[in-house]
């Protein structure tokens, strides 16, 4: 039965995925230029909302999700699947590793979209993003990263990079804590894209917990602040858990 159930969504994945990107592209040759990138986000967020529900995820959200200014949600790092809940819950710009551009379908997604690609590894990649993170900060978004720089089994948060939050520090924005965990557990180690997916695909089910945090103060150092925020997502994560597991 997992089998089967791991066949059958994966083809849902691949077969929905294909056709809202084709549908986008489509459409995106009738709109002007400055209506493309809102336009792929619409369907990006029509795109990871089925997938949720494709892939059978039970998802609870606490707190508070939307914000009358731009604003740096920061959270943990587990899985894939990480991402879909971050774009469904706060329809964000997401910061993202250099190599996701290159995914099969979502890939091609994200580029459309106004996700902001860094390669941890080059400092020049590392610099055009947080002046990227800032822009669009000022600009009003929420833009969402995972400040561990990876992904990590279990609910240990790991130490957070301090790029994202030199990048907001100038600006009056806040900065919000977010931590997330999975039952069962849903850890991308050094499996590739296909095998995690085809793994997360044979579960009947995937219950997922969201807590977002109060902002935190934003007046310290980036280094002082990413401490702060690593300590507040990783209580986060702690009451998600304890919300899953009763």
């Amino acid at each position: 039965m997992n089998a089967i159930r791991s066949i059958s969504r994966s083809g849902a994945f691949v077969t929905l995925s294909a056709g809202t990107l084709a549908a986008y592209e489509v459409n995106r040759l009738w709109v002007p230029d400055d209506e493309r990138e809102p336009l792929a986000d619409r369907y990006c967020g029509f795109l990871v909302d089925r997938l949720l529900e494709v892939f059978g995820t039970d998802l609870t959200v606490k707190g508070t999700t939307s914000f009358p200014t731009g604003a740096l949600v920061v959270a943990n790092h587990q899985s894939a699947m990480d991402i879909a809940v971050m774009l469904s819950v706060f329809r964000p710009v997401m910061v993202s590793r250099h190599d996701v551009a290159d995914w099969p379908l979502l890939g091609r997604m994200a580029r459309r979209g106004a996700t902001i690609f860094v390669n941890r590894e080059d400092q020049h990649s590392g610099a055009a993003a947080v002046r990227s993170i800032r822009r669009r900060v000022r600009e009003g978004r929420t833009v969402v990263a995972f400040p561990e720089g990876g992904t990590f089994p279990e609910d240990t948060v790991h130490a957070f990079q301090p790029g994202a939050f030199a990048a907001v520090r100038p600006l009056e924005a806040p900065t919000i804590p977010v931590g997330m965990a999975y039952s069962p557990s849903v850890p991308y180690g050094r499996e590739s894209f296909a095998q995690h997916l085809g793994k997360m695909a044979a579960r009947r089910q995937t219950r997922i917990a969201l807590h977002v945090g109060e902002p935190l103060d934003g007046s310290r150092d980036a280094r002082e602040t990413a401490e702060a925020a690593r300590a507040e997502v990783q209580r986060l994560v702690l009451d998600a858990r304890r919300e899953l597991d009763g």
